[in-house]
C-alpha cells in the first residue's frame, strides 16, 4: 500500500495513523480479500484524520477513512467528545437528504486496532464548493445557495426526540440546560488549559440570565452541526449545464436543538439569497438574546482553538464576548436594577 499523510510536525493537533494501523482497519470494514493500493490524507478538516483509499486496478473503488483524534487527547475539548460516534447515530435522522449523505460502509469504535474512532464511507465524485466558489459565476453560486437553503430548511423541519446530540451523549429536558452545560464544560476546558477567561465568565453571568429565552424553544429540531461550503461537494452536468449540490458531508457536530443555533449563522456570512430562500431570520427580543448566547459560545471555542493552533487570534473573540455580553445586560436588563 502507498501510504501517504500530508506532512506534519509532532506538535500538530492531527496526527495520522500508521500505515498499519490503515491496513488493519481496510482489512476489518472492507474484507481481506480488498486490497488497498493507496492511502492518501486529504487536508482541509481540523479535527478527524482524513484519508482517500483506493483499491487496485482491477476494483478501481475509493473509499473516505476519518479517524478521530485519540480518546485521551488533551486537547478535545467538551463538545467534541465522540463525535464520529454521535454522526453514525445522526445519519438516520438526516433522511430528508439521504442521497446526498455518504453511505457508511462500516465503523470501528471498539480501540483495538488503535484508541481512535473511525468511520469508513463511500466516496462521493464532487469539487469542494467552498474551493471552487471564486471560478462561479454569481449566478451559479446564488443558486447553490438556494440550493442550500432548501436542503437546510428540509433537515431543519424534521422534529427530533429530545434536546442535546445523540447517543451515547445524555438527552436534555429543555434547550437551556443543553446550552448553558456546554458552556460550562467549555469554560471549565479553558480553566484547564490556562485560558484567558475574564471575559467569557462575564458574558456566562448574563447568558445565564437568558435562560428562559432558550427555553422558548420547545420543539427540538435535527441540526447538520456544519452545513457551509467547505463541507458542501457540487459537480457540473457533463453537457456543461449549472454546477449542483452532490453531497453534504460531517456532520459529527449535529444534534437536536434549535435550527437557528447552527453555528455558520452565527459566525460566517450567509448572503442575502441565502436567507431569501431559507427564510428570515426572526429579530424579537428573545430571538437576539438566544443570537448572542450562540455567537458567545463560538467565541469562547475560538479562544480555545488557540491550544491547537498557534495563529489563532484570540483578541477579536475576547473583544466579541464584552460585545455580546453589554448586548445581553441591554437586551435582558441590567441585574443590579
Amino acid at each position: 500500500m502507498d501510504y501517504r499523510p500530508l506532512p506534519r510536525l509532532p506538535t500538530d493537533f492531527q496526527q495520522p495513523p500508521s500505515a498499519a494501523e490503515i491496513a488493519a482497519l481496510a482489512a476489518r470494514l472492507l474484507g481481506p480479500d480488498i486490497a488497498i493500493a493507496e492511502a492518501r490524507e486529504i487536508g482541509g478538516g481540523a479535527f478527524n484524520n482524513t484519508f482517500l483509499l483506493t483499491a487496485d486496478a482491477a476494483l478501481a473503488r475509493r473509499w473516505v477513512l476519518r479517524i478521530s483524534p485519540p480518546h485521551a487527547h488533551p486537547l478535545i475539548f467538551h463538545v467534541e467528545h465522540h463525535l464520529l460516534r454521535r454522526e453514525n447515530a445522526l445519519t438516520p435522522w438526516l433522511a430528508g437528504v439521504a442521497p446526498l449523505v455518504p453511505r457508511v460502509v462500516g465503523t470501528d469504535f471498539t480501540s483495538e486496532i488503535c484508541p481512535r474512532d473511525v468511520v469508513l464511507s463511500e466516496f462521493i465524485e464532487g469539487e469542494n464548493w467552498d474551493a471552487v466558489m471564486p471560478t462561479l459565476t454569481d449566478v451559479e453560486n446564488d443558486a447553490l445557495w438556494r440550493e442550500l437553503a432548501a436542503l437546510l430548511q428540509r433537515i431543519h423541519a424534521t422534529p427530533a426526540p429530545h434536546f442535546g446530540w445523540t447517543n451515547p451523549a445524555t438527552p436534555h429536558a429543555c434547550w437551556s440546560a443543553f446550552i448553558l452545560g456546554n458552556i460550562c464544560g467549555l469554560l471549565a476546558d479553558c480553566q484547564r488549559l490556562g485560558l484567558p477567561d475574564a471575559e467569557a465568565r462575564a458574558w456566562f453571568a448574563e447568558a445565564e440570565r437568558g435562560a428562559s429565552a432558550l427555553d422558548e424553544i420547545t420543539a427540538p429540531r435535527v441540526l447538520h452541526g456544519d452545513p457551509w461550503p467547505k463541507n458542501v461537494l457540487i459537480r457540473r452536468d457533463t453537457d456543461g449545464g449549472a454546477p449542483r449540490i452532490v453531497a453534504l458531508l460531517d456532520h459529527e457536530r449535529g444534534g437536536f436543538g434549535d435550527p437557528l443555533s447552527e453555528w455558520v449563522f452565527n459566525g460566517y456570512d450567509f448572503p442575502p439569497v441565502f436567507w431569501e430562500a431559507y427564510g428570515r431570520r426572526p429579530i424579537d427580543s428573545s430571538a437576539n438574546i438566544r443570537a448572542h448566547i450562540y455567537r458567545g459560545t463560538i467565541a469562547i471555542q475560538c479562544i480555545l482553538e488557540s491550544t491547537r493552533y498557534a495563529d489563532v487570534d484570540i483578541e477579536t473573540p475576547r473583544r466579541q464576548l464584552v460585545s455580546s455580553t453589554e448586548a445581553l445586560r441591554s437586551l435582558i436588563g441590567s441585574p443590579y436594577n
